[in-house]
């Protein structure tokens, strides 16, 4: 042991303290202890921890990190690294599919299945069309709007396709679309269209909405939107000034009876009415549906509970010149009257059947007649295949449209979007309405110089009968 200390000393400790070798044997030959000498006398401390057993306090080892902390720090660093690799690949696979867009507003979106420009409809049109414009740009007389003529661009090709279902729109018209299948919508609440000097004639003002309350009525023709004439604009382009934000102001210059008249509208949100009714004589209800939305479900419950309150024993349900809408809103407008069951189901190009199904524990149960016509189509035709197939009501009318398809909208990054066909639908029994239309249970002719609504009397005739 002692051969050891000394071993050390004479190897490590003598450079550092630069004594003369004589000194330190006879220190330990004197048999003081290494600790008390190299303590106190010069200033150095006895530290088992320590490498070689002795340290200065005035000059102190630097202090060892902790391994176990570098190696959490840089496990971090590599798995970060690793993350963002891991989303950047992610995020370029999705980008290089098309399955990652930037929206108009900047919005970062993920679509559901690949849409890339890569294999579309080829390099050789796309050549082509840079040849022609580059041609009339040097040699046409006239100035050209590019995006008018993209737009038409897109409008013929998806025409090509013979479906007249499957259109391109314009962001503006998307915008218009979306309202109309909404239900919804910011402006002063008149229903209008365009006469032939250019001015937009108020056909029927909401009574519940801002223009009524403003003092707008049925006839009034409007000729200026904030000061600017709409004389020579589209119906499409007074309307988009008319519409706005909530809380702002539209003013509207209007001709009635031939005197200039203005009026200041408080923009507010509007609900489209699709739904009226009334209670007829013999406590018969009667409920006109004019498009199917949603909002239409909500406005169908409410009319119903309002006849029931008031003694309903009989129901005319009216769709005729209905166009149809969206099919969540037949489903569940048939679903308080059907209730549990099948109600529709539809089939793929890949023959996929989905079926959507009533829910409800409650149902309707009074005698019921359906009313339609040539004009009642998709939607509709929904609601009167399936009220025929489970012998819900009676049928009354002409042979309806005949649009037994389904379309879904699909929004593109640019606020544009692509209306497409993407199934068939069957009613509950497997009725093909495609082409063919649902046949009235009762062919009632509308005659055009008719005194009365001979189809609603015939309605109302068979339900008297069935509550009897």
């Amino acid at each position: 042991m002692d051969n050891m200390n000394n071993n050390t000393n004479q190897n490590n400790m003598q450079p550092m303290y630069n004594q003369p070798q004589n000194n330190m044997q006879q220190n330990v030959q004197q048999g003081y202890n290494q600790q008390q000498y190299y303590g106190q006398p010069q200033g150095y401390t006895y530290n088992p921890n320590y490498s070689q057993g002795y340290y200065n306090p005035h000059y102190p080892p630097k202090k060892q990190k902790s391994k176990l902390g570098i190696g959490i720090f840089v496990g971090f660093l590599i798995g970060s690294f690793a993350v963002a690799m891991l989303v950047f690949l992610f995020i370029g696979a999705f980008a290089s599919s098309g399955m990652i867009k930037v929206g108009a507003n900047g919005a970062i979106y993920v679509q559901p299945f690949d849409v890339n420009d890569e294999n579309g409809i080829g390099t050789a049109v796309e050549k082509k069309l840079n040849s022609l414009d580059s041609l009339l740009d040097r040699f046409y007389f006239n100035d050209v709007d590019k995006n008018k003529a993209a737009d038409a661009i897109f409008k013929a090709y998806l025409s090509a396709y013979g479906d007249r279902y499957t259109v391109y729109y314009t962001p503006e018209e998307y915008k218009s679309i979306m309202e109309s299948t909404t239900g919804a919508f910011c402006g002063i609440g008149a229903v209008c269209q365009q006469n032939e000097d250019g001015t937009v004639l108020i056909v029927e003002p909401y009574e519940y909405a801002p223009a009524y309350k403003a003092g707008i009525r049925a006839g009034d023709c409007v000729t200026k939107i904030d000061g600017t004439d709409i004389t020579s604009m589209s119906l499409d382009g007074a309307v988009s000034l008319i519409k706005g934000e909530k809380g702002t102001n539209v003013t509207l210059e209007v001709l009635r009876d031939g005197k200039a008249m203005t009026f200041t509208v408080t923009r507010d949100e509007v609900i489209i009415k699709s739904v009226s009714y009334k209670m007829m004589e013999d406590s018969i209800g009667y409920i006109e549906i004019s498009s199917f939305d949603t909002a239409t479900t909500e406005q169908f419950k409410d009319a119903v509970k309002e006849l029931e309150k008031q003694g309903m024993k009989g129901l005319v349900l009216d769709v005729r010149s209905n166009p149809g809408g969206v099919l969540s809103g037949v489903v569940e407008i048939l679903d308080e009257i059907i209730g549990k069951g099948l109600i529709v189901y539809t089939e793929d190009n890949q023959g996929k059947r989905n079926e959507y199904k009533g829910t409800s524990a409650t149902e309707i149960n009074v005698p019921i007649a359906v009313l339609v016509n040539g004009d009642s189509a998709s939607a509709s035709e929904i609601f009167a295949g399936a009220l025929q197939d489970y012998d819900k009501a009676e049928i009354i009318g002409t042979q309806t449209f005949g649009k037994g398809i389904v379309q879904t909208i699909y929004p593109l990054s640019d606020g544009s979007a692509v209306k497409f066909t993407v199934a068939k639908y069957f009613t509950p029994k497997g009725q093909d309405i495609h082409g063919k239309g649902v046949t009235p249970d009762q062919v009632v002719e509308m005659p055009q110089d008719a005194a009365s609504d001979v189809q609603l009397d015939a309605a109302v005739k068979y339900v008297k009968e069935k509550m009897q």
